[in-house]
């Protein structure tokens, strides 16, 4: 059965003209036709018939629409109504009414005109002639050839209603975003007596939200092109201010971009259209890419989010993300072509996604760098020995544990973790350098265990490892997933390379809101079997409560003011005290321990000091400063050494060890109380917002 067979049993469009069995045959019959005086083509090109057929069916495919046009017999105003049209064969096509014109009266001060289809960012306007019209459709003799014509210079896309806030003044107007290009939005603006459309201000600025059920897609400052409409139902025709935002804080250093081979490309569903997009990466970071879109259907627009971002390598392997686009720009590509450069930034990504991107881009600037590579873990107690690393003292205090602390690192470096980060500088498969990074605390980063084959790359290696550790940091930190806030260090002085560059970094910053060193004094204590010490009248150890790190944080403010208790997670929040951040759950998907309890030291009701207990699995850290007892007092001039040794005696109770490190805080109370210590250790901080402070004073030290 053909589709004129198919047409006849759909009550196909009845002819006005009366002849005999015009509504049973209107694509294989020669009727007479109402013919429209010859029309005049001003176009930018034409297609033949072939080529129009084809558009018409995929028309049809996605259940569009053509706009058919009639003109007024004597004024020539034109009027037009939508249609759907039909399957096409060739050289008839059948178009039926979306909503149908009343047709006697029609034609009676109209003559048909054209049709005109909406395809891409070009419109074809077609001078067909009519065959048949009647309430159900129309039955159109296509032409040789149409005319195509620009629509405009950037396509504007059909959307899906989406919600829509207009803040204007203080003035709120809800509305659906029915179109919109990277140069214009249009708005259907709902109609409310609460807020008359009069409010609108045509000449000033509005701040346009769109949003769907899932969050905002879209933020930004607009103009007021136009608004049209009646008293009760308008539209509005919007143009963003800005082709970039500021998504971050403005940096000198930033991510170096790397073009790969073979490119990776993106793909997303646009959060407007729901149609698939797909773009090949034309450069790289570990904090964003840029890609290049089309001027005449360019579908990007700066400050959209894209929710649910996938880069693609070589269908190899796929990194799902959250992401943004943050600029669009026009440039001249080598051959003095105009093209459209986008820049997409990570919003946010799972940390072992990044860390598979990271490693390949860090693979790209130095062949002898790996982050989070599979370690022979032989090869690395080798390296750790003869680098001086485990130096005899340091061995003599975990050799007796030496099964326990080997079956830890196994679980650190080989088990895929959101806590812990090696990197490694190799050459021919050795290790000639080595930094780890742990997460410790919830929004702070350990360095630990930075050290390098003695040899006379030595320093370079150092240099190196140190700069790749910046790189990888400021990648990382923008991620949510990264929970990297802070960088924390413990370093003692006198070792020369960690306090030329960490200690003088800081010196060189001279801010300690951006980078902070505080000193601490580090000792051992060996649990007693005798009988347990009691505190002496009106002392006592109970669990902190607020007031008690509200009592720190003012003491901690007038001695230093740095950003020790930020990073160690010691702000007070509020008043009910809720389980404070401890990382358990993390640490327990590797099988490790980490577990922190946080008491107060008070005479009568006022606290003198605050204990901090981390307790974890032994030697994590090398110096076992991830399972020790961290000491803050508050009353320097009150505190009796005695009733803290007592203090710490009473809380050894909670470790296994037979013996664990003490850190003291404030290095000048253990010294006016001639408290004799091992070592000082520096505590390091940096605030990750202002890593261009360390950037600067990194390079200037090298």
């Amino acid at each position: 059965m053909d589709y004129t067979e198919k047409v006849k049993k759909k009550d196909a469009p009845e002819g006005t003209i009366k002849k005999p069995d015009t509504s049973l045959r209107i694509i294989d019959t020669d009727l007479e036709v109402i013919s429209p005086a010859e029309r005049t083509l001003h176009t930018d090109k034409t297609i033949r018939r072939k080529v129009l057929v084809n558009t018409i069916n995929h028309a049809n495919f996605n259940d569009e629409s053509v706009n058919i046009n009639f003109q007024h017999v004597h004024d020539k105003q034109i009027i037009s109504f939508t249609a759907s049209p039909q399957p096409c064969l060739g050289k008839y096509l059948v178009c039926l009414w979306e909503a149908p014109p009343n047709v006697d009266q029609l034609l009676t001060a109209y003559r048909f005109h054209n049709f005109v289809i909406n395809d891409r960012h070009a419109v074809i306007t077609v001078p067909a002639d009519l065959r048949c019209i009647n309430r159900s459709g129309i039955c159109l003799k296509l032409p040789e050839k149409s005319s195509v014509t620009s629509a405009r210079k950037t396509q504007r896309f059909a959307c899906d209603n989406l919600e829509v806030k207009m803040i204007q003044n203080s003035v709120i107007f809800s509305g659906v975003l029915e179109a919109f290009s990277p140069s214009s939005l249009q708005i259907k603006i709902a109609y409310s007596a609460s807020e008359p459309f009069q409010w609108i201000n045509l000449k000033d600025k509005i701040n346009l939200i769109i949003s769907n059920e899932t969050g905002t897609l879209y933020s930004g400052e607009c103009t007021i092109l136009k608004v049209t409409g009646s008293s009760k139902k308008k539209k509005a025709v919007l143009q963003p201010v800005h082709d970039t935002i500021q998504r971050f804080n403005p940096r000198v250093y930033r991510s170096k971009r790397f073009e790969l081979v073979p490119s990776p490309d993106i793909r997303f569903r646009h959060p407007f259209t729901g149609k698939l997009v797909n773009f090949k990466v034309i450069d790289i970071s570990g904090s964003g890419l840029s890609v290049e879109d089309d001027e005449g259907s360019s579908v990007l627009l700066p400050g959209m989010i894209l929710p649910s971002m996938t880069l693609n390598f070589a269908n190899c392997f796929q990194l799902p993300c959250k992401s943004q686009v943050v600029y669009r720009k026009s440039i001249e590509d080598e051959k003095n072509h105009r093209i459209i450069k986008c820049g997409i930034a990570f919003l946010d990504m799972k940390a072992e996604d990044h860390i598979r991107l990271l490693s390949l881009l860090h693979q790209t600037n130095n062949k002898n760098f790996y982050i989070c590579n599979d370690i022979d873990m032989d090869e690395l107690w080798e390296f750790f020995f003869k680098s001086g690393f485990m130096y005899p003292k340091k061995y003599s205090f975990i050799h007796e544990n030496k099964k326990r602390v080997r079956a830890t690192y196994e679980k650190i470096y080989n088990n895929e973790s959101n806590i812990a980060r090696h990197f490694t500088w190799q050459r021919k498969g050795e290790i000639l350098g080595h930094m780890s990074m742990l997460r410790f605390y919830q929004n702070t980063w350990l360095i630990q265990h930075l050290a390098a084959i003695m040899s006379k790359d030595q320093l370079k290696v150092g240099i190196e490892i140190l700069n790749q550790i910046g790189a990888y940091a400021y990648d990382s930190h923008r991620l949510h997933s990264s929970h990297m806030e802070y960088l924390i260090c413990y370093f003692r002085p006198e070792n020369y390379f960690p306090n030329h560059f960490f200690g003088g970094v800081a010196k060189n910053i001279k801010d300690s809101r951006v980078c902070s060193v505080d000193p601490f004094a580090y000792f051992h204590v060996r649990k007693s079997t005798k009988i347990d010490p009691v505190l002496p009248e009106n002392w006592h150890l109970e669990k902190s409560v607020y007031d008690d790190l509200d009592a720190l944080s003012t003491f901690y403010e007038h001695h230093s003011n740095g950003l020790m208790l930020e990073a160690l997670d010691l702000i007070p929040e509020d008043s009910d005290m809720p389980v404070r951040h401890d990382l358990s759950a993390e640490y327990s998907k590797v099988q490790l321990k980490r577990e922190r309890r946080l008491y107060s030291l008070k005479y009568e009701d006022t606290v003198k000091a605050v204990f901090m207990l981390n307790l974890s699995n032994f030697a994590v850290n090398m110096s076992d400063l991830t399972n020790s007892i961290s000491i803050f007092v508050i009353d320097s001039h009150n505190l009796p050494i005695e009733i803290l040794h007592a203090s710490v005696s009473l809380l050894s109770e909670r470790y296994k060890e037979k013996k664990f490190p003490v850190l003291l805080f404030p290095l000048s109370y253990a010294e006016s109380q001639g408290f004799t210590h091992e070592k000082t250790y520096n505590l390091w901080i940096l605030n990750m917002q202002h890593t261009d402070e360390y950037f600067k004073n990194f390079n200037y030290l090298i």
